[in-house]
């Protein structure tokens, strides 16, 4: 069996305004069903176009808002300045960790087949964050 492939992505929250405890969430859609153990992590590239540097942007596997073929990402306590433009997928820290977790294809069963975690072939999106 082929492993699952990510062939979409896209920004559920609306670009957050400036400041500290501010949410993002973000979804990889696969070409079939994926089964998630555990909390994979994905890290947005900031380009700290705001004041200050150093803000990254990590966000964990929830199973909220996820489906079959559908996980979501959420990061809930991150702070970005106005002007910071995150950027998901194509080259730009665009690879899923596994954090200690698993995604592998539900069809294959357990573990056997390791879903694809490089999102580089993906489109870079970006958000840039609001006054």
């Amino acid at each position: 069996l082929a492993a699952p492939t990510p062939t979409s992505h896209r920004f559920i929250s609306s670009a957050p305004d400036g400041g500290s405890s501010k949410t993002v969430t973000v979804e990889v859609t696969y070409d079939e069903r994926v089964t998630v153990a555990g909390t994979p992590q994905l890290t947005l590239a900031n380009g700290n176009e705001g004041s200050g540097t150093g803000r990254t942007c990590v966000l964990s596997y929830t199973a909220t808002g996820s489906t079959a073929n559908r996980i979501r990402f959420t990061a809930t306590n991150i702070t970005v300045a106005e002007d910071d433009v995150l950027t998901f997928g194509g080259g730009s820290q665009a690879n899923i960790a596994l954090n200690s977790g698993t995604i592998s294809d539900t069809t294959d069963g357990g573990t056997a087949t390791a879903a694809v975690l490089v999102l580089t072939t993906l489109s870079a999106l970006t958000q840039t964050v609001t006054a």
